[in-house]
């Protein structure tokens, strides 16, 4: 089968996305699949030779080298050529213009099946405050939480407000980014700390979330169809999972199943399939959750393009599950064959 899969793009998450793709490529060439490694940000000459894969670093992108980026590059790569006698499309592109629902209206348009979930859904998934008004609204605990946009930002009473209403232990993070780019964790802030956190997150988007902080621990549940896998403990050195301990091996602990009371983790793979559904999700998510000391899950977001690179989480409660990641990757192609129109 002629596979395409999606990586690289336009976003701060571009490094990383290089990385799943690369893993995804090759474990669906193990699997004797017709795989083309294109990276959309180049436009219609997307095509990535086995030598630059090879090559990959984690390194963020520099600011410099994304404004020289255009989101009409991504129109020219699925309207070009590269695309002729693709079978399925397996986007593994993080943040937006990838994760947002909007690459995925281009595949749509084009007719061109696709891995993940649709444009409603990816789009939903990715405001993260739109997505915890849904959860709210079906019920699934997550913690309390103020947007503000650009208008208020800059606003020291609106700051005071913050603190008087969420308490003093804060998570600050753009809307609409993930891999922790932009997000600041304060512990009793001083204003002028939780303003330069504010203006950090602002950089990446134009609602920033302040999100109360859930002392606990950090647990997250992959879904593949309609099944949840077992839960994951992350368990970071020096307690915070942030872009470092997320990248780099040996800087974090993954616990898989989690160590947890088997009410507890039934509980909290019950919420992430609710999560998952509320927002339309299909094929897979990864469901991210705070466990506070009273046993009481707390759902952060779904990410509905989840890391698939070597330190991935959902890869590793799939291989707990006797999902090794070739066979993880062959099923997902294979429900977006299952559920192209006219299948």
């Amino acid at each position: 089968m002629r596979v395409a899969v999606l990586m690289g793009g336009i976003s701060p998450e571009r490094s990383i996305s290089l990385l799943s793709g690369r893993a995804v490529v090759a474990a669906l060439r193990e699997r004797g699949h017709e795989v083309l490694a294109i990276d959309p940000a180049r436009g219609a000459g997307g095509l990535l030779a086995d030598e630059e894969l090879a090559t990959l670093g984690s390194d963020p992108p520099s600011e410099d080298f994304l404004r020289s980026l255009s989101p009409w590059a991504l129109v020219e790569c699925i309207g070009s050529p590269l695309f002729e006698g693709v079978e399925v499309v397996f986007p593994v592109l993080h943040g937006p213009y990838g994760e947002d629902g909007r690459i995925q209206t281009l595949l749509e348009l084009r007719g061109l099946p696709y891995v993940g979930s649709q444009a409603l859904s990816s789009a939903l998934a990715t405001d993260k405050h739109v997505a915890k008004l849904l959860f709210v609204a079906a019920g699934i605990p997550t913690p309390r939480w103020i947007a503000l946009d650009r208008e208020h930002l800059r606003n020291e009473t609106v700051l005071e407000d913050v603190c008087a209403e969420l308490g003093t232990h804060l998570v600050v993070k753009p809307n609409d980014q993930g891999s922790t780019i932009g997000m600041s964790f304060l512990h009793d802030p001083t204003p002028e700390e939780l303003a330069a956190a504010v203006a950090e997150a602002a950089r990446y988007s134009e609602l920033v979330l302040i999100e109360r902080y859930i002392a606990g621990r950090e647990l997250t549940v992959g879904i593949l169809g309609e099944e949840p896998l077992p839960v994951l403990e992350i368990v970071p050195d020096g307690g915070v999972y942030d872009y470092e301990h997320k990248y780099t091996p040996g800087k974090t602990q993954y616990l898989c199943p989690a160590e947890l009371p088997e009410d507890i983790a039934e509980f909290t793979q019950t919420l992430a399939l609710s999560a998952h559904r509320i927002l339309g999700c299909r094929h897979f998510s990864r469901v991210d959750f705070r466990l506070d000391d009273e046993g009481q899950p707390f759902c952060l977001e779904v990410n509905t393009i989840p890391g698939m690179t070597p330190l991935s989480l959902l890869p590793k409660a799939a291989h707990v599950a006797g999902i090794p990641f070739p066979e993880l990757c062959e099923r997902l192609v294979q429900m977006a064959l299952d559920t192209a129109p006219g299948c």
